[in-house]
């Protein structure tokens, strides 16, 4: 097997799930691997391999490439509303020419790809919940945040134009605000747990008011690995999230109770730091009755639950709430 974006949240996890069934895994990330925190359990394990490097670089993309794979689960990508604020024009390079790198690789020696795009692809499509198959509404290209969906978008094109070519196996999902352990903590969740528990009060944008379906890593990682290996997904897209619908400001209190530091969280407003350049989305829902139906998944972690081993996973890991 072969994960890109390895020392990733969402790709370590996955790591440590392919190496607890029995495979041997090769990871790719562009961060050393003795500074990759999220790899300290799969480091230790002699079926799991490492290298360093930019996907960009054609020839780094080539050395780790294994023809002998079954599997590529593709997850490497810029991520965070600020750093593809701030960098936009690298977000896509890493996006396309690192992806069209791969799709060749796969197409040429038949390994199947997992790709991890997001529901960011929608853009602000008013009709939700979204299903796989709805339109894409989105705002001018003068507006920095839609260069994420609009790179991600550009690559489900790619895959579905190599899969009717060629045949090259391929599976798309789209994941809905994941959280959990070891997330960065630049997100809502991470951001809030983590200043938590430093006693530091956590931002909340825009009083509160817009919506998400937050869902947990672990139920992520089965939806993934579903995709990547049942026969009924090749050459289908799937939505991955928990459709229970929740305030961004009901999401940070939760992360205060289980924190349990009494903080208070303060107001930002979202284009006082970011400017005009930004635009929100007021709801995220997807419709997850494909995935359910096609592969028997669906996200069971309440929001609540999942904060709450978050919460636990931080504390019990003293490392990640270093400034």
């Amino acid at each position: 097997m072969m994960v890109t974006g390895a020392a990733g949240m969402i790709g370590s996890h996955l790591i440590d799930r392919l190496l607890r069934d029995g495979h041997t895994v090769h990871g790719l990330d562009i961060v050393p691997l003795d500074q990759a925190n999220n790899l300290r359990e799969a480091r230790g394990s002699p079926n799991f391999h490492y290298t360093q490097g930019d996907i960009r670089d054609k020839a780094t993309i080539e050395r780790y490439f294994r023809p002998e794979a079954s599997t590529l689960y593709h997850l490497a990508s810029v991520v965070g509303v600020r750093h593809y604020m701030e960098d936009p024009l690298s977000l896509i390079d890493i996006a396309i020419i690192g992806t069209r790198n791969f799709i060749g690789l796969c197409e040429k020696h038949n390994v199947r790809i997992l790709f991890t795009s997001t529901s960011e692809v929608y853009g602000r499509n008013p009709a939700v919940p979204w299903k796989e198959s709805d339109d894409r509404v989105l705002g001018a290209t003068s507006v920095d945040r839609w260069s994420y969906s609009t790179s991600k978008a550009l690559i489900e094109h790619m895959l579905f134009g190599v899969y009717r070519k060629s045949g090259m196996p391929m599976s798309i999902v789209r994941f809905f605000n994941v959280y959990g352990p070891r997330q960065n903590p630049i997100y809502v969740v991470s951001q809030s747990i983590y200043r938590a528990l430093r006693n530091e009060a956590p931002e909340l944008y825009d009083g509160g008011r817009q919506t998400r379906c937050f869902t947990y890593v672990g139920d992520v990682i089965d939806g993934v690995v579903r995709a990547a290996t049942d026969a009924r997904a090749v050459g289908e897209i799937f939505n991955l999230g928990n459709p229970t619908e929740v305030a961004i400001g009901d999401v940070v209190r939760l992360c205060v109770e289980h924190s349990a530091t009494g903080v208070t969280p303060i107001a930002v407003r979202s284009e006082q730091k970011y400017g005009a350049v930004y635009e929100d989305i007021e709801r995220r829902v997807p419709d997850v009755s494909k995935a359910h139906e096609r592969l028997g998944w669906r996200a069971t972690t309440s929001v609540s639950d999942g904060i709450a081993l978050t919460v636990k996973w931080a504390r019990d890991n003293p490392w990640y709430l270093s400034p």
